[in-house]
């Protein structure tokens, strides 16, 4: 059973021939029923400052929660975009290296058809200087020919001009 300022203002006590003066005792009870009822408010202001505390506490242990939580996604987060960041980085490094490697490739073909036309242009030119002196020597030809004819013809004339004579 829980004792109240009132039940100890209101306290009665038997009377004894020798008993305590009453004027003391309930001038005690009062100074001490004033004195819990004091203690009690105080217990009841500390219960709610407790109660208040605790409430806070509550809501200072889900911001806590939630402050975790984002810190742990962001993490996450920050992992997944530095990982994507590496993945993306390799795909253009590889994919700077296919291009190079093409690069390189469709310049080594172009340098072999060069080179494969230079060596047509070669024969072309080997088979136009033949040709062209085959002409010439077929010109030189028909020229001593013709300076033979002529050597032949005027020899004839000469005999015939001396048969005439």
């Amino acid at each position: 059973m829980k004792i109240t300022p009132l039940d100890i203002q209101q306290q009665q006590f038997k009377r004894t021939i020798r008993g305590f003066d009453i004027y003391e005792v309930d001038a005690f009870l009062n100074l001490v029923a004033g004195e819990f009822e004091e203690l009690l408010r105080e217990n009841n202001r500390l219960k709610e400052d407790l109660k208040k505390r605790e409430q806070e506490l509550s809501v200072l242990k889900s911001q806590e929660e939630s402050i975790k939580s984002s810190l742990l996604s962001i993490q996450s987060i920050t992992d997944n975009v530095k990982l994507n960041a590496r993945k993306e980085a390799d795909l253009i490094i590889a994919e700077a290296k296919l291009q190079s490697k093409k690069i390189i490739s469709d310049a080594q073909a172009e340098m072999d058809e060069l080179r494969r036309q230079c060596t047509g242009l070669r024969s072309q030119r080997m088979q136009i200087e033949a040709s062209i002196r085959s002409v010439i020597q077929s010109h030189l030809n028909l020229l001593e020919a013709e300076g033979r004819m002529e050597e032949q013809i005027e020899t004839e004339n000469n005999i015939l001009q001396e048969k005439i004579r």
